[in-house]
C-alpha cells in the first residue's frame, strides 16, 4: 500500500494515537496543562506527525486529519482532565477552512463534558501567514468564544513580535532553539529575558519548550518563565502523567533559593540603589529658568540645588508655585536667585545608607519638609534623589514580605526572613553577634498549664527580648525560629550586658506564669518523655552567642551547628546562662559566663 492509501486508511479507521506531554508551572512544579500530540501507526513512515501532516496537505485533506487528531485528543481525556488545560495544535492553514468556522470543536467539547475555557488552541509561528488581517480576525473570533490562544515556536518563525502584537495571545511558547543550552549562551539568555519582560508587561504567560537539562531549568526559573515543557519535566505519554516528585521538589527548591536571593538583595539594598539621577541647578539660577524647566517636565518634581558638586538646598515644587502665585510672585522671583526660596537644610544621605535608616530619618523631619525628595551623595558629591513615593514603594514591599513570613503568634519574622536577613548581614559584612535564645523546660510548662498559657509565655518572651535589645541598640534584628526558640542579630558591642539583662528580666518575669505553690517549691511535677513522673525546674533561658568577627568559611548551616553545640553546654548548667563563642574563621575562643 502506498502512503496515500495508508493516509486514507488512517482517516477512515481513526488510526491516530494521541499522546500528552505535561506543561509544568515553574513556580511550584505543578502540572498546569497537557499538550496533545498525535502519532500515526507505529512502524509506519506516517508515524511522525510532520510526515503525516505534510502528506495530508498534498492530498488536500488537512482539515479531516486535523479534526480527527483534535477529536481523539479530546475524547481520550474527557473524564481525566480535571482542572488542567488541554493544548491542541492547530495548523494555521486550516483556520480559514469553513468547517473550522462552523464550531465543530465546540459541539464536540460539549458532548465530552468539557468547556471552551479548558482548551488552548496552539498556533505555530513557523507557518508563514500572508494575510495578517484575516488571520488575526479569525483568531479574535475564537478568543471571543472564550477559547485561549497560544503562539508556538516564538523566536523561530517569520513574523516575530509583529504577530504577537496583533493577536495578543494568552500564551507564547518559546522555541526549543532558544532554550537549548541557554545556560551556555548569553545571547539566547538575553533574548528570553527580553521576551519574558515583554510578555509580562502585555499580560501574556510564557512557556519554555524543549527543557532537557537541569542547567536549562535553572536559568528559566531565574528569568521568571511561567511554564516549562520538555523531556526533563515529562515525556509524551498516552496517559495524563504527573511530574516526578524529585523534579517537582527541585523546582520548589530553585524558587526558594530565588526568593531568598531576591529578599536578601532587597534587605541589603542601599538608598543609592533606588535613587534616580536628576538634573541639579546652582543656587544662583534665576526663578524663570526653574519655571521653564518644570513646565518642560510636565510633572511635579522638586528641584535640587548644588554648588561645586555639593547639595546646598532643595526647592519644593508646591512651595515654588505658591510663591509665584502671590500678587507679585512672578515679577518678584523670576529674575532673582533661587536660593531665596530653597530649603537650605534638606535631608542629605550617603549612597550606602540602608533604606530603613533613611526611612526613619525622613519621618523625623519637620512636617513642612515631610514630602521633600531625599538627596543622595556618593563619594561626598551629589548623586541623585529618592522621592517619598519611591521610598514608600520599597519599604512597603519589605514590610509586606516580612508580614507574609512572620510568626503568627509573636508577629516576629519567621525562618524565611531570618535566612534572608542573615544573608544580608553576610553580604554587607561588619562584625556582629548572633544570639540563639532557647527557653528551657518550656515543654513541661506547656503540658501542665496548657497551650494558652504556653502561648502567653512565648508572646511575653518576644516582647521582653524586643524591649531589652532596644535599650542597647536600635540596630538589631529579632526573629522567631519556632516553638520556644528565638534568634537575634546585634552589633558586636555590649554583648555580655545584653545577655545578663535578658536573663535577669526573664528569671523575674517568668515566675508570674506559675502558681504560688510552684513558685514556692521552685519545681513542677509532670511526666517525662518515658511517662515517668518526676520533678522539673521552673523555666530558665539559655543564650548561645556567636560573635562573628570573620565571615570566611561561614554558612548558615555551620552557624546553626555551632549554635547547637553551645546551646547544649548552656542547658547542662541547669540555670539561666549564656556562653559566648567568638568565630575568627580559623580559630575559635570560648568564654562561659
Amino acid at each position: 500500500m502506498n502512503e496515500s492509501g495508508e493516509l486514507k486508511m488512517i482517516l477512515e479507521n481513526e488510526l491516530i494515537t494521541p499522546v500528552y506531554q505535561p506543561i509544568v508551572a515553574l513556580k511550584n512544579g505543578e502540572v498546569f496543562a497537557y499538550e496533545a500530540l498525535s502519532r500515526g501507526p507505529a512502524g509506519s513512515p506516517l508515524h511522525p506527525p510532520d510526515a503525516l501532516f505534510a502528506l495530508a496537505e498534498e492530498e488536500q485533506c488537512l482539515w479531516q486529519l486535523d479534526y480527527l487528531c483534535r477529536s481523539m485528543a479530546i475524547r481520550n481525556v474527557e473524564n481525566a482532565l480535571g482542572d488542567k488545560k488541554l493544548f491542541l495544535n492547530v495548523d494555521a492553514r486550516i483556520l480559514y477552512d469553513q468547517d473550522f468556522h462552523q464550531g465543530t470543536t465546540a459541539k464536540f467539547l460539549q458532548q465530552c463534558g468539557l468547556d471552551k475555557g479548558d482548551i488552548v488552541f496552539e498556533i505555530s509561528e513557523k507557518t508563514t501567514v500572508n494575510d495578517y488581517k484575516s488571520f488575526c480576525s479569525v483568531l479574535e473570533n475564537y478568543q471571543c468564544q472564550h477559547y485561549k490562544i497560544a503562539i508556538d515556536d516564538v523566536g523561530a518563525g517569520y513574523s516575530g513580535l509583529n504577530l504577537l502584537a496583533q493577536i495578543a495571545p494568552q500564551f507564547i511558547k518559546l522555541d526549543i532553539g532558544l532554550i537549548k543550552d541557554i545556560d551556555k549562551n548569553h545571547v539566547r539568555r538575553a533574548i528570553v529575558k527580553a521576551l519574558v519582560g515583554f510578555a509580562r508587561s502585555a499580560g501574556i504567560k510564557t512557556i519554555a519548550e524543549g527543557i532537557e537539562r537541569k542547567e536549562e531549568l535553572n536559568v528559566l526559573v531565574e528569568l521568571g518563565v511561567d511554564y516549562g515543557q520538555g523531556f526533563l519535566l515529562g515525556r509524551p505519554n498516552q496517559k495524563l502523567l504527573m511530574i516526578e516528585t524529585r523534579i517537582k521538589s527541585y523546582i520548589c527548591e530553585l524558587n526558594k533559593k530565588k526568593e531568598n536571593f531576591r529578599m536578601s538583595t532587597l534587605l541589603n539594598m542601599t538608598i543609592g540603589e533606588i535613587a534616580s539621577q536628576q538634573a541639579a541647578f546652582s543656587s544662583e539660577t534665576t526663578g524663570h529658568v526653574i519655571l521653564d524647566y518644570l513646565r518642560a517636565k510636565q510633572e511635579p518634581m522638586d528641584v535640587i540645588i548644588v554648588d561645586d558638586d555639593q547639595p546646598v538646598g532643595i526647592l519644593n515644587y508646591n512651595t515654588f508655585y505658591q510663591h509665584l502665585a502671590t500678587r507679585y510672585g512672578i515679577s518678584l522671583y523670576s529674575n532673582r536667585p533661587i536660593r531665596l526660596l530653597m530649603n537650605n537644610k534638606p535631608l542629605i544621605v550617603d549612597y550606602e545608607n540602608s533604606i530603613e535608616d533613611v526611612s526613619q530619618q525622613a519621618l523625623d523631619r519637620q512636617t513642612r519638609c515631610t514630602y521633600d525628595d531625599i538627596i543622595v551623595v556618593k563619594d561626598n558629591k551629589y548623586y541623585g534623589t529618592v522621592t517619598i513615593k519611591k521610598l514608600l514603594e520599597v519599604t512597603t514591599k519589605l514590610e509586606l514580605n516580612r508580614a507574609k513570613h512572620a510568626n503568627p503568634l509573636t508577629g516576629l519574622p519567621g525562618n524565611n526572613v531570618i535566612e534572608w536577613t542573615l544573608a544580608a548581614y553576610f553580604e554587607r559584612f561588619v562584625p556582629f553577634a548572633v544570639i540563639y535564645i532557647d527557653i528551657d523546660n518550656f515543654k513541661v510548662y506547656n503540658d501542665v498549664y496548657g497551650f494558652e498559657s504556653g502561648d502567653a509565655v512565648l508572646i511575653a518572651t518576644a516582647q521582653l527580648l524586643r524591649t531589652t535589645l532596644s535599650k542597647y541598640t536600635d540596630k538589631f534584628f529579632l526573629g522567631h525560629i519556632g516553638g520556644d526558640d528565638f534568634i537575634a542579630f546585634i552589633p558586636n558591642t555590649d554583648i555580655e550586658q545584653v545577655c545578663k539583662m535578658i536573663i535577669e528580666t526573664f528569671d523575674t518575669e517568668s515566675k508570674c506564669f506559675y502558681s504560688a505553690e510552684h513558685q514556692r517549691e521552685k519545681y513542677i511535677v509532670a511526666a517525662d518523655r518515658k511517662g515517668q513522673i518526676e520533678k522539673f525546674p521552673l523555666m530558665t533561658v539559655s543564650l548561645a552567642v556567636l560573635r562573628i568577627l570573620n565571615k570566611e568559611g561561614l554558612t548558615s548551616t555551620i552557624l546553626a551547628s555551632k549554635a547547637a553545640a553551645i546551646k547544649k553546654k548552656c542547658k547542662a548548667i541547669n540555670a539561666s546562662s549564656f556562653i559566648i563563642h567568638s568565630y575568627y574563621g580559623n580559630e575559635d575562643i570560648n568564654m562561659s559566663l
